[in-house]
């Protein structure tokens, strides 16, 4: 089972760390057509989860942090979080539900699509 953590606790969380009171990394692993529609602020890296294998090394150095993963609806990320477990990472959560959940909310000007 992957940790998970609701929407409204990762806006919580990301208005902290805007604030310098968290620190943990934002993993998108939609493609990039996707991101061109909605984006969560506070995103850090873009990476499709098709290609998360091969670049993993792109994220090497946050692997002592907390990783927050999101897609479109969750299932990618619960994927990417496989990923980053079989490459070392011990700290990670998916965000579930996804920009679709985001938008319901948190953002109700995110596009859905």
């Amino acid at each position: 089972m992957v940790p998970e953590i609701d929407v409204v606790s990762f806006k919580k969380r990301l208005d902290a760390r805007a604030e310098g009171k968290d620190d943990f990394f934002v993993l998108d692993v939609r493609n990039p057509n996707e991101q061109q529609i909605a984006l969560v602020p506070g995103t850090d890296k873009l990476i499709p989860v098709s290609e998360l294998a091969a670049r993993i090394e792109e994220i090497k150095s946050q692997i002592d942090k907390e990783i927050l993963v999101y897609c479109r609806s969750g299932g990618r990320s619960g994927m990417a979080c496989g990923i980053l477990a079989q490459a070392g990472f011990k700290s990670y959560k998916n965000v579930a539900g996804g920009t679709l959940a985001y938008s319901d909310l948190v953002d109700p000007s995110m596009q859905k699509y």
